[in-house]
């Protein structure tokens, strides 16, 4: 590990090494997804993207959209060892870069906020989620999710 690491974007899917990828993700305490399923998502979405220092895959974004109006960021995450140093503000500039639309969503769990705010994103206090038993559990305790009153 250097102190200035030089990084590269590619959204070229047959490039990624899924079991990597998939390792990036429980490393970052997100989520712990299989690679087959990780290379499902990234190639049904609207756009993906991924950020490398050399060769070495260190964090990825993908985002679904109708073409049209909206768009949806998902799944962002870098290696722990690569987080605060610009590595997750290049990889979300050039996602969004990919997404000329009116209105961008994106999900985040609670302790980056933050940074999403420094790109300018706003809290929403219109969204709602429907999520199946065992994501929902999970994103209860984690306080992803809060249940509605009424």
């Amino acid at each position: 590990m250097h102190n200035h690491d030089t990084y590269a974007l590619n959204d070229e899917l047959s490039t990624i090494d899924w079991w990597k990828l998939a390792n990036i993700y429980a490393d970052a305490n997100l989520f712990d997804r299989k690679p087959f399923d990780l290379a499902r998502a990234f190639h049904g979405s609207y756009a993906a993207l991924f950020i490398f220092v050399d060769t070495e895959l260190v964090g990825a974004a993908r985002a679904t959209s109708d073409g049209v109006f909206y768009a949806t960021v998902f799944d962002v995450v870098v290696a722990p060892a690569h987080q605060g140093k610009g590595a997750g503000r290049l990889l979300m500039q050039g996602i969004l870069a990919k997404l000329p639309f009116d209105r961008i969503f994106l999900t985040s769990v609670p302790d980056k906020t933050g940074f999403y705010g420094k790109l300018g994103f706003l809290s929403q206090t219109n969204a709602m989620a429907l999520y199946e038993t065992t994501a929902l559990e999970n994103a209860l305790q984690r306080g992803v999710l809060t249940r509605a009153p009424g």
